[in-house]
């Protein structure tokens, strides 16, 4: 029923900055801020066993989209559930068109493949570390820490986040 609600625009002419660029840069915010805290209440001990270990057998990702999608059908509900309240949030506050659920479905399907593909990206942008795959590796490392999808924003706000340690320097500060 999303597709034919009166908040998201389908026409061509009705895309503006408002509904497009604006909405979809609050839509990746309110995602993550969703997002960020239910992971971390997925590691707690009574519920990682059961839901989100799974996830985690995979301590250096590789395979991109097959690691990213390896989750518990729990997880994933959960993580539909957030999303379709960030777009309903985003699509109240400042209306949204069709291109930027579009938009926001594909850079999370290439971020969370990007993510678990084994290599380095960073985008930085006004001053905020909008997307790291060294942070996600870094959460799979330390599953204690990064919890959001791609803004390390919340996790500084909730003092989880780390920045990333190469596997050495790691090694050799566990050793002193």
């Amino acid at each position: 029923k999303l597709w034919y609600s009166p908040w998201i625009e389908r026409s061509f002419w009705s895309l503006g900055i408002l509904n497009g660029p604006i909405a979809l840069l609050l839509l990746i915010l309110l995602n993550d801020m969703l997002y960020a805290p239910a992971h971390r209440l997925l590691h707690h001990p009574s519920l990682y066993a059961y839901i989100h270990k799974h996830h985690h057998r995979s301590v250096y990702p590789f395979r991109g989209n097959i690691d990213a999608r390896n989750e518990h059908p729990v997880e994933q509900l959960i993580a539909m559930s957030l999303w379709m309240s960030a777009v309903y949030m985003t699509a109240f506050s400042v209306g949204m068109h069709a291109c930027c659920l579009a938009g926001h479905l594909t850079l999370m399907t290439m971020g969370a493949s990007l993510n678990h593909a084994g290599f380095d990206l960073e985008i930085r942008f006004l001053g905020v570390d909008w997307y790291s795959t060294a942070a996600h590796e870094m959460h799979h490392r330390r599953p204690d820490k990064n919890f959001a999808q791609f803004t390390m924003f919340w996790d500084k706000l909730m003092g989880t986040y780390i920045p990333y340690i190469q596997e050495a320097d790691e090694k050799a500060d566990k050793a002193n």
